[in-house]
């Protein structure tokens, strides 16, 4: 853009000097970050996560406490890595989902600015991941048909720029530069905790649930475990007695109860029965028990199948709203055999009163649910 006026760079100069004292990580996001002057498809502030485009033009529109916030609302998209986390995702919905995660953070911290009115804030969504409020967004669209914005079109944004070449040196630069930014964060003292809780989450280390499935069945199932009272065969004759080694048992069972009422839909537990499929198939012999679930246990619903059918037929209905776990223990402690595993795939939102009896992993949707189980079994948030 050929003409900035020096009001707008000097202003752009003040807000720093802002951040500087009053939000130490993002002066050194912003002092950073590369920010380059031209005419945005969309908005005053875009980013491809990696650096900042401004359109001076656009800017004039809002200001000076509102260019504030817009300028911290876009380092954070760059601090939280929205654009690398986006994927496969729609993006105007995955742009939505990340405006909202960033105005309710931005709702806690004080001398930030004054938020313009096309910013959404939607206090339902405390709480909740970017990937939380974009798979209830997304479901949404796909029940009404419409796009989240179509009811607020004074809502609509797109300062996220889409099919940028994300490379893994400009994530690494970034998470140095996340790093950074962090520990000067932290010498603040100040930061409210639902933003350390998101920044947590970015800085922490990904596993992904094809990863984690494969670890945790390989351990339930294929560790041997030692055992004095079966003596290791192959010195007895030394009059050597050390500890032989047990199977579990020779069939592998795995238990999979489906929570009915969680939003998930019959390709995405397909893909999961994918990933389950993939691990158990390193033996020979195996059984799968499906257990659908909400207020009580879909007994005609459950699905069994074994090693000797390749693409079992799954059935996948919506519950009635409620779930109760406590009729799946019972059943369980009835009907199934002890040696097994058990994986519970749900959202989490149900009571838990008693552990299943066997060795569990609760899979939940909703990471404001994980705390309570565990004390059951595992717990592991997924996002399909």
């Amino acid at each position: 853009m050929a003409n900035i006026s020096s009001k707008f760079l000097i202003a752009l100069e003040k807000i720093r000097v802002q951040f500087l004292f009053d939000h130490p990580f993002l002066s050194v996001m912003a002092l950073s970050l590369p920010i380059h002057f031209r005419k945005n498809s969309h908005e005053a502030f875009e980013t491809d996560g990696t650096a900042i485009f401004v359109d001076a033009t656009l800017s004039d529109t809002f200001s000076e406490q509102q260019l504030k916030y817009i300028y911290a609302h876009t380092l954070l998209h760059i601090l939280l890595k929205h654009p690398f986390r986006m994927g496969g995702r729609d993006h105007s919905i995955w742009n939505r989902s990340s405006d909202i995660a960033i105005n309710l953070l931005l709702g806690d911290f004080e001398l930030i600015g004054e938020r313009p009115e096309n910013e959404v804030m939607l206090e339902k969504f405390c709480n909740k991941s970017v990937e939380e409020i974009y798979n209830i967004l997304y479901q949404e669209a796909q029940d009404t048909k419409e796009t989240p914005d179509d009811e607020n079109p004074q809502e609509q944004k797109l300062d996220l720029i889409e099919n940028v070449a994300k490379t893994d040196s400009a994530q690494e630069e970034i998470d140095t530069l996340i790093v950074q930014a962090m520990g000067a964060a932290k010498k603040q003292g100040n930061i409210p905790s639902s933003f350390l809780e998101a920044i947590h989450e970015i800085i922490a280390p990904k596993i992904d649930l094809e990863t984690l499935l494969h670890t945790y069945m390989m351990k339930s199932f294929f560790d041997k475990q030692s055992n004095f009272s079966r003596p290791n065969r192959r010195f007895i004759h030394q009059n050597i007695y050390l500890p032989g080694y047990t199977q579990e048992q020779k069939r592998l069972n795995l238990i999979i109860a489906l929570d009915r009422s969680m939003s998930i839909n019959k390709e995405t537990f397909a893909k999961f029965l994918g990933i389950i499929d993939s691990v158990l198939r390193m033996s020979s012999d195996f059984k799968v028990t499906v257990i659908p679930f909400d207020e009580s246990v879909a007994v005609e619903k459950i699905l069994t199948y074994d090693a000797q059918e390749m693409n079992p037929v799954v059935m996948f209905e919506k519950g009635n709203g409620g779930t109760l776990f406590e009729p799946v223990v019972k059943y369980l402690n009835r009907a199934s055999e002890m040696e097994s595993t058990l994986i519970v795939l749900s959202d989490g939102f149900f009571k838990i009163e008693s552990a299943p009896p066997m060795n569990t992993l609760f899979l939940v949707s909703e990471k404001q649910n994980m705390k309570r189980f565990e004390a059951y079994g595992d717990v592991f948030y997924f996002d399909m």
